[in-house]
């Protein structure tokens, strides 16, 4: 609260650069002395550069449009005589002389306009933090199913490696130089197949590794094709499928990229069961 409150519409009102001119000098001269009122103007004023620099484009409504004209035409036009008043108060009649009261609708005027900027500002706030949130939740969602798929498949690794029926052969290669590229398939027909290799020589550009089924009966049926990473190390996983049958062998062979519909290329690696 203001330590004169008989200042502080002026205040507001010079602030937005709408006191009556008549009005200016003796608040500017009040404010020079006054420390507080001073205090209280420089945090009207930056409000009103706030609402300069925060508020919408709006069409405003009617009723503050035609009041907005009547004070242009008010302020263009000549001084305003003071109004008598006439008051009764039983048989005796008092006169008192007042001034029009200016400014009146700029104030509640401001007020809406605050409170707008309010609504908006707010608005605005909780619709990006709302935006934020979303895109928060999608991204950990992304990424609960991507941590739920790779424990799935470590847990698929588990099953696979412990199960009593799961059918182990080993792959060797006795043709390449030292160190010698070998790997590791496990099989079982109803939990899938993983194949792990080691050394395995870079592939070029155009190539991939392909690892075959041998079943005891019938061509190589392809598990899928891969490519080593710079250790020479690779990994391959592949669901179980009604195609493939008790299998005699295993082996890689080296085949153009995407792979190939029978065995085409060198044979790298290869184990019997």
């Amino acid at each position: 609260m203001s330590a004169h409150p008989q200042f502080e519409e002026d205040i507001d009102l010079l602030a937005l650069d709408l006191l009556e001119k008549e009005d200016c000098g003796a608040l500017q001269a009040h404010l020079e002395e006054c420390a507080s009122c001073r205090t209280r103007f420089d945090e009207a004023r930056s409000l009103a550069a706030l609402l300069a620099f925060s508020a919408p484009p709006a069409e405003p409504p009617g009723r503050v449009r035609r009041k907005l004209l009547a004070d242009l035409r008010a302020r263009n036009g000549a001084e305003q005589p003071a109004t008598v008043t006439s008051i009764r108060s039983g048989s005796d009649r008092e006169y008192r002389e007042t001034r029009p009261h200016t400014g009146s609708w700029n104030w509640s005027n401001l007020g809406w306009a605050v409170a707008v900027l309010v609504i908006l500002a707010v608005t605005a706030t909780l619709s990006e933090q709302y935006r934020r949130a979303e895109n928060e939740v999608h991204s950990l969602q992304a990424e609960i199913a991507s941590k739920q798929g790779e424990l799935d498949r470590a847990r698929g690794v588990v099953d696979l490696l412990h199960s009593t029926d799961t059918v182990r052969v080993k792959l060797m290669s006795g043709t390449a130089p030292w160190p010698w590229p070998e790997g590791k398939v496990y099989y079982h027909p109803k939990k899938g197949l993983l194949f792990m290799a080691q050394n395995l020589p870079p592939v070029e550009a155009g190539q991939v590794y392909q690892l075959w089924y041998v079943p005891k009966e019938g061509s190589p049926l392809s598990a899928g094709v891969f490519s080593p990473d710079m250790h020479g190390n690779a990994t391959l996983m592949t669901p179980p499928s009604a195609k493939i049958t008790a299998p005699k062998a295993f082996a890689v062979t080296l085949e153009p990229a995407g792979g190939a519909p029978a065995p085409t290329g060198p044979e790298v690696l290869s184990g019997e069961y």
